[in-house]
Order: C-alpha cells, then sequence, then structure tokens
C-alpha cells in the first residue's frame, strides 16, 4: 500500500489521480448523516467505473458502516413500534450505492408529506422495516434491500441490536437519545449506547479488518462517527486493519453539538471515544464558504469548523488541504472531489 503519498505531520495540497483505484482496492466508510452518502456516491463510479459487475468480488470492494442510533422522525417512530435499528441512515446509503432502474430509488428516497398515520414517514424506511419481519433479521432486511436497488457496493448496519445513544453532558447529566442531544445546548463530555455490550455485526468487523483505505466522516461528530465507534469490536477491527485511516474534517459546526469546536477538538473527541485507532490523513476544506452561506449558517449558530492545521501536524497527523466544496445553497462536501481526495491517499 502507497503510504508514503500522506507524510505524517505534514501538510499537503492534493493533487487527484485519473485513473481508476487498482481492482482489489478495499474501501470501508463509517458514519452516517448526509455526510457518509456523499462519500458513497462519490467513490461509487471510480471504484466501478463501466466495467462488469463481479457479484462475488465487487460487492466487498467499497462497504459503508452505518449508524443506526437515531431515533428521531420516521426512524424513531418506527424504532418504538417494531424495536428494530435505524433504518434512516442505511437508507439513504442504499440509495447513495444504487445503480438500478432510478424508478425504484425514487419508491425508496419517496416520503409522505401530509397527515394521518404514515405522515412524515420515509417509503425506505417502511420497505426496510417491511423486509426486516419477512427476514427476521435486520442485515439480511439490508442485503435485499440492496438487492432491489442493484446497489455498487455494499451496506451494512454497525450492529444488528436495538441500540440507544447516551451523552454525558459537562454539568453532569445525562441525555438520552440521539435526537435530543442537539437540544440540551451544552457541551458534550462523553458518549456511551445502551446496551454497552451490542455487538458489531461480524460482516462489519471482518470488512474493516481487510481494508486498505477506511474513512471516516463526514457527518455529526458525536450522533454519527462517535456513535459508530461505540460499537463493540469496531475500534479494535481498525486498529488490527493494515488500512489508511482518513478523517473528513466537517465544514460547519452543528448547534448543541459542536459548538466552538475546532478541528483539533474533532480530533479529541475521537481519540477520547475510540484510543486504539491511528488516524493517518486529515482532509481540509480551502474553499471559501459564500458570504450569504455564512451568514444564513450563522444565524442558525453554525459557523466553519476552524482546522487548527498546525496543531493537528503537531498530534501526527497528515493534514491533506484542497477544494472539497460543493456548489449549491448547502454548505457540503462535493462527492467526486472527496472521492478524488479520498483515493489520492492510496494512488
Amino acid at each position: 500500500m502507497a503510504h508514503a503519498l500522506a507524510r505524517i505531520g505534514t501538510v499537503t495540497t492534493m493533487t487527484a489521480p485519473e485513473s481508476y483505484p487498482r481492482p482489489d482496492l478495499r474501501v470501508v466508510a463509517l458514519g452516517g448523516g448526509t455526510g457518509l452518502p456523499a462519500v458513497l456516491r462519490g467513490l461509487r463510479g471510480p471504484m466501478f467505473g463501466s466495467r462488469p459487475w463481479d457479484p462475488e468480488r465487487d460487492p466487498s470492494r467499497l462497504t459503508a458502516i452505518a449508524t443506526v442510533a437515531d431515533d428521531g422522525g420516521s426512524s424513531g417512530k418506527l424504532r418504538a413500534s417494531y424495536h428494530l435499528p435505524s433504518p434512516g441512515d442505511v437508507r439513504n446509503c442504499l440509495l447513495a450505492l444504487a445503480g438500478g432502474d432510478p424508478l425504484m430509488s425514487d419508491v425508496f428516497d419517496f416520503r409522505f408529506d401530509r397527515g394521518g398515520d404514515i405522515g412524515g414517514h420515509s417509503l425506505g424506511n417502511l420497505i426496510l422495516t417491511a423486509l426486516t419481519e419477512l427476514e427476521r433479521d435486520f442485515s439480511k432486511a439490508i442485503a435485499r434491500g440492496g438487492r432491489m436497488l442493484a446497489t455498487r457496493g455494499r451496506v451494512l448496519p454497525s450492529t444488528a441490536e436495538n441500540v440507544v445513544l447516551h451523552a454525558e453532558l459537562s454539568d453532569g447529566t445525562t441525555i438520552e437519545g440521539e435526537s435530543r442531544i442537539a437540544e440540551a445546548r451544552c457541551p458534550i463530555r462523553r458518549m456511551r449506547l445502551e446496551p454497552a455490550n451490542a455487538a458489531a455485526l461480524p460482516e462489519a468487523r471482518e470488512a474493516l479488518e481487510a481494508a486498505d483505505l477506511i474513512v471516516i466522516g463526514p457527518g455529526s461528530l458525536y450522533s454519527s462517527q462517535v456513535a459508530v465507534l461505540l460499537v463493540g469490536e469496531l475500534p479494535e477491527a481498525i486498529a488490527r486493519s493494515r488500512a489508511r485511516v482518513v478523517l473528513v474534517m466537517n465544514l460547519m459546526t452543528e448547534p448543541g453539538e459542536t459548538d466552538g469546536h475546532t478541528g483539533v477538538d474533532h480530533l479529541i473527541a475521537l481519540r477520547r471515544h475510540a484510543p486504539a485507532i491511528a488516524i493517518h490523513d486529515v482532509l481540509v476544506n480551502t474553499a471559501p464558504i459564500a458570504p450569504e452561506q455564512l451568514a444564513r449558517y450563522a444565524a442558525q449558530g453554525a459557523v466553519p469548523v476552524p482546522p487548527d492545521a498546525e496543531l493537528l501536524k503537531a498530534l501526527g497527523h497528515s493534514v491533506v488541504e484542497d477544494d472539497l466544496l460543493a456548489a449549491g445553497p448547502e454548505v457540503r462536501h462535493d462527492p467526486v472531489k472527496l472521492a478524488r481526495a479520498i483515493l489520492a491517499r492510496v494512488a
């Protein structure tokens, strides 16, 4: 593996390779929210291109490991009724990797926006719930959903257990439930899962151990990134692997969750919750954010995350700086730019 590209303790400017990555490259991406699907959408094209799909080899070349701790919205309602892991982040990952009939993707992405019992529900969440009832196994339901969408790559839940996220705040209080964390408006001291001994899905552990490249983020620091790494055996599997580990730094702080956080604060939080993991590279956006976007986000209590590149270097990380910003009204990572920066780590 070409680890020499990311020199520890240096700042480099990424130059994207134009060729496809080697056909045996195995990439695993962890997280949730809008960040993980952006990584997957970007990687799907360069990883598979127009080559014929190999059903034996190709699914394991790109693996998403998604958090299942969300308890808000449609996912929360279904969890309360059916006692299953959260389907929402899994659904978004399946859609990001979908390579089949666009109509099927539209069906999975459809949300009922009127009142009644199904108001606010995503049809994809309902389908995954129905498949779980039929299969009696959440991971098998996801695999079946992946076949329906003809995904390029595979999506795995971090755990098959019905976990609940808890946050211990700096004032000593504890918040139960991922959807309530941001409402507390108090710095987070520690996160934990209930049950504390929730086991990782064996396939997720095996994917990490066999990976050449592991990507963490972007996505909510505590409720997506840390939430995945709290699942027993996953950090240890990353530590046992020979993979290069890349962190995609978030673009903006999140009100109530990462107020005042710098890039170093993100790294320290990950180290505190998963000390066994060595993060080799940190990808940082350098493209300026439009003033009107900054003003709109500031009105909601969000500001750009200062990368603190020199401090990151002092902590032993390679900092890779480049334009990773997407066009459009929302401040988001561009999937194509992100994929090029990620794959350059093993070029």
